[in-house]
């Protein structure tokens, strides 16, 4: 039987590599951001992070987590970045069943438990 992941490959473009990953978000944010016809201290002000930061997230240099959720925000990407969280690329339908049985986050109980990969 097909895992989740094979029956989906063919609907979603490739990932980039992890070396590519960064110079091709910082080619996004810098479309996205020369499309809102901001200059890099506009987007700098608005995200709330140095003009710098700007620069190195736009040659795809690394980053800052915490530096790049405030450009995704500032860019509009919030809801984004909550979707993404809710609808995970499940390596089965084990996982996809066990992902849907969990109540949110808020509760008590998920927030106690920890999940060790198998060995």
């Amino acid at each position: 039987m097909k895992s989740l992941a094979e029956l989906l490959a063919n609907k979603r473009p490739p990932a980039p590599s992890p070396e590519d990953f960064p110079r091709e978000v910082g080619n996004r944010i810098r479309r996205q951001r020369m499309a809102f016809a901001w200059r890099q201290a506009d987007l700098a002000t608005r995200a709330g992070v140095s003009e710098s930061t700007i620069k190195a997230a736009e040659k795809g240099s690394p980053v800052s987590s915490e530096n790049l959720l405030r450009l995704l925000l500032a860019l509009g990407h919030g809801s984004d970045v909550i979707k993404m969280l809710d609808a995970p690329h499940y390596p089965d339908l084990d996982a996809q069943a066990r992902f849907f049985e969990m109540k949110p986050t808020a509760s008590p109980a998920l927030a106690k438990k920890r999940v060790r990969p198998k060995a």
